[in-house]
């Protein structure tokens, strides 16, 4: 006789990023997009939606990233922040994951602010990091779930490797 099979678990993805100022999305906008970039983007109440035109440059050059506005019945305290997803992790049980093993993170952070003035680099301090699932307000694009099944194949693959160092030392 068999054993039953484990429930399969449909994991959940979850985005991983840094909640940022909307003065903050201007500053990566304006040292890291063209001119011309930036001049295509949409107009909103404040003036040039910056978030609108890193998006734009995401979806035209394939880069799977993300800047995600509130809602428009956010709280006002709310409304001047904006989410940028770096990265897709998963969840298999539903709650938010703790991508925060080392300095991946940081990295990024370090990373997205390579280059740009010292000035420039100093209104970052004390970014937060965090995680959030994809808004129902918006339509959940295809490299989403993509990035989320790789996550998990190099997660797998890190444990494999993991697995084979320990049995080495044994």
């Amino acid at each position: 006789m068999s054993s039953p099979k484990p429930p399969t678990v449909t994991p959940t993805p979850y985005l991983s990023g840094i909640l940022l100022n909307t003065r903050q999305i201007q500053l990566i906008a304006e040292n890291t997009l063209s001119a011309e970039d930036i001049s295509l983007a949409n107009y909103n109440d404040h003036g040039i939606d910056y978030a609108w035109a890193i998006n734009r440059h995401f979806h035209e050059t394939l880069v799977h990233r993300a800047v995600i506005c509130p809602p428009r019945n956010a709280k006002p305290s709310d409304k001047d922040l904006r989410f940028y997803a770096h990265s897709v992790v998963p969840s298999f049980d539903g709650k938010p994951p703790q991508p925060y093993a080392g300095d991946f993170q940081y990295d990024f952070l370090r990373e997205l602010l390579e280059g740009l003035p010292e000035e420039v680099r100093k209104e970052f301090l004390g970014a937060r990091m965090g995680v959030v699932r994809w808004p129902r307000y918006f339509r959940e694009p295809e490299w989403i779930r993509e990035d989320m099944y790789k996550a998990i194949e190099e997660m797998q693959a890190q444990q494999k490797l993991d697995g084979d160092s320990e049995d080495d030392t044994t």
